[in-house]
């Protein structure tokens, strides 16, 4: 495993134990506690937050063939930007379903926001793999006449 790999499975872990949190406090509540809605918002938003990560961890550890991390962050970014770019606004369902389709969004820009410089790190990389040629001229044989010189 890269460290790609690694560094993908440490934030799905950290956005885990985020969720974890935010559930905890649920699980605590006594007769008397008051659950908020803030203690909602933060729940759905962790869980978002969790999924982008696990979709970078099941691509480079799923069950049909493994990708690499760098490839795994690229394609799940994508999604997020496909998800904020495209997503249809939500016409009803209540405030629940409007909450969550905030969370969703919220989810994808923390998981764009936290990969940014990362992807733009891999983008360097895959344009200079790309044009492995730029920066150096080709070579002649000596045999080619150079236009404008005698023969």
């Amino acid at each position: 495993m890269g460290r790609l790999e690694d560094l993908a499975v440490h934030y799905a872990n950290a956005a885990r134990w985020e969720l974890s949190e935010a559930l905890t406090r649920i699980a605590t509540l006594d007769d008397e506690g008051t659950l908020h809605d803030k203690d909602l918002g933060r729940i759905a938003y962790a869980y978002q937050r969790m999924s982008w990560w696990q979709q970078v961890t099941d691509l480079t550890h799923g069950r049909e063939e493994p990708i690499d991390g760098a490839t795994a962050l690229l394609t799940v970014r994508q999604r997020a930007q496909d998800l904020l770019i495209n997503a249809r606004p939500v016409n009803n369902g209540g405030l629940f379903v409007l909450a969550m389709a905030e969370a969703r969004r919220g989810g994808a820009r923390a998981f764009l926001d936290a990969t940014e410089k990362l992807a733009d790190a891999l983008a360097l990389l895959t344009d200079h793999d790309a044009r492995p040629g730029e920066g150096t001229t080709p070579t002649t044989s000596g045999t080619e006449q150079v236009e404008g010189s005698c023969p």
